[in-house]
């Protein structure tokens, strides 16, 4: 074929590399077994909680609690569940780390050779390790990443074989990129790799139109198998269509509108902090570099080479997009510049220097927060284990607001359907659900206010502190949380440990 430049190597020097890519592999698991240990973060906790309560029949896609995540991110929470321990997710994220470090370099050999297969490893292993970008939190970015990986990989091995084998592939490739979407919906890095990829040989005549045809058969096949299931999966649920895609996309319109719409302060500082570990960790100096060798190639190049610029100007936009800004987004870029390095590294000393900063933060990082315990924040952990310890069978809680991993340290079902803040401010936005609740015949045995009872502005009224003040009485400060007992009800509490 005569997509690839130079001419694809002979299967034996793939082999001579597959230690290197392996002992790659096994180090990520060794960095990562520091991972298995320590309390959820607060959206590990909250999409546990979420896969705990799962049923049909909810007002929302997955029953009683709303989250705007797609089915697989929480069919594999749904997994920690059926094992009865939370941190199997994180078991699951660092074999899937272990796919996308071999994904990469597959790809990338596709391409360059034995040369290409390594460079792309050693990117894939450092983003899928390190705590710069919160790679131990087992969150939607480190869990959906592989998917986009092994689907370019895939879409590259079809695109370099004829007949039902490229179709067969093609195939495989559409199911893995419309995986990826169903753990993260802005994840649709391979689909725009494959239609560039697929476009741009067309047009420079490098593969044979029936060949282009088979392949994007296959592709689109596969992702129609991936949304098939996915409908399927709404209608057992009962919430219809409409509930489903709001939940999954149409939120998130709304959602930005409501960030823009209050201060801005704190998605700004987050962006600038965004910033900051986008050069620690190594994927801005990455980015950097490699459209600085781009400008000097006068952005000629093969297919693949568009198709990685495209993604990686995909991903840029989706960061950008976000509103929100926290450190795991960057865990997008990973597959494109993991396969970027592999292509240019060998003839480049900027990228190199740049996989070498990379590659020396992610493990420096990583072995820093193993032995010191930074990684993990145990606050939420022991405000909930004191509720945990004082509460009766039958109590529930909310905490207010936001603290899904003290929420489920509580051991506590939440009558407020809300466990994330933008979701209350975007769905409850004058919080009028919640004092409804508070006042109510199904009002939370416990609430914990995790700091101002109105952060953003919302209660104009102060609704939220009159109900607390009327209903509930102030029983202890846990670490400086205020924790509330509704009235009428007595219980030992527990003694508190606060480190």
């Amino acid at each position: 074929m005569a997509l690839l430049t130079p001419a694809v190597p002979a299967p034996l020097a793939w082999t001579t590399s597959r230690r290197f890519v392996l002992g790659v592999a096994a180090l990520v698991v060794v960095l990562r077994l520091g991972y298995l240990v320590g309390p959820l973060f607060s959206d590990e906790a909250g999409y546990l909680l979420v896969a705990q309560d799962w049923h049909a029949g909810g007002p929302n896609l997955y029953g009683h609690y709303f989250v705007d995540r797609p089915p697989l991110l929480l069919a594999l929470y749904r997994l920690a569940v059926v094992t009865g321990w939370p941190l199997t997710v994180r078991l699951v994220a660092t074999l899937l780390s272990v796919l996308l470090v071999v994904s990469a370099a597959w790809a990338a050999h596709q391409v360059v050779g034995e040369r290409g297969a390594r460079w792309a490893a050693l990117v894939a292993a450092a983003f899928a390790v390190t705590p710069v970008l919160m790679s131990q939190e087992a969150d939607g970015e480190i869990l959906a990443a592989p998917f986009v990986m092994v689907s370019m990989a895939l879409t590259l091995a079809a695109v370099r074989r004829t007949g039902g084998r490229a179709f067969g592939l093609a195939v495989l490739a559409g199911v893995a990129a419309g995986a990826a979407v169903m753990v993260k919906q802005n994840f649709a890095d391979a689909v725009v790799f494959a239609v560039v990829l697929l476009v741009a040989t067309l047009v420079q005549r490098r593969t044979p139109a029936p060949v282009v045809a088979r392949v994007a058969a296959g592709g689109v096949l596969g992702g129609l198998g991936v949304v098939a299931a996915a409908l399927a999966y709404v209608a057992w649920s009962g919430v219809g269509l409409g509930t489903a895609w709001n939940a999954v996309y149409g939120f998130r319109g709304t959602a930005l509108d409501v960030i823009t719409d209050q201060s801005l302060h704190a998605p700004m500082v987050r962006a600038a902090e965004m910033t900051v570990l986008a050069v620690l960790s190594g994927a801005l100096p990455l980015l950097v570099v490699l459209v600085l060798d781009g400008v000097r190639c006068r952005f000629r190049g093969p297919p693949v080479a568009w198709a990685v610029g495209a993604t990686l100007a995909l991903d840029v936009l989706s960061i950008s997009a976000g509103g929100s800004y926290w450190p795991h987004y960057l865990l997008q870029l990973a597959p494109a510049l993991a396969l970027a390095v592999g292509l240019w590294a060998a003839d480049s000393g900027r990228v190199r220097a740049a996989v070498a900063f990379t590659v020396a933060s992610a493990v420096a990082a990583t072995v820093e927060v193993t032995l010191t315990g930074a990684a993990y924040r145990h606050t939420a952990e022991t405000v909930g284990g004191f509720v945990h310890r004082s509460a009766h069978s039958g109590d529930t809680a909310v905490v207010l607001f936001g603290k899904a991993d003290a929420q489920q340290a509580s051991g506590l079902r939440s009558p407020y359907e809300h466990l994330w803040t933008l979701p209350m401010r975007t769905l409850d936005p004058r919080l009028t659900e919640l004092q409804a609740l508070l006042r109510g015949p199904v009002a939370p045995t416990w609430v914990v206010a995790w700091g101002d009872l109105d952060p953003w502005n919302l209660d104009a009224h102060g609704g939220t502190r009159l109900a607390l003040v009327t209903h509930y009485r102030r029983v202890a400060d846990v670490c400086g949380k205020a924790v509330y007992l509704h009235d009428g009800v007595h219980r030992t509490l527990a003694p508190v440990d606060c480190p």
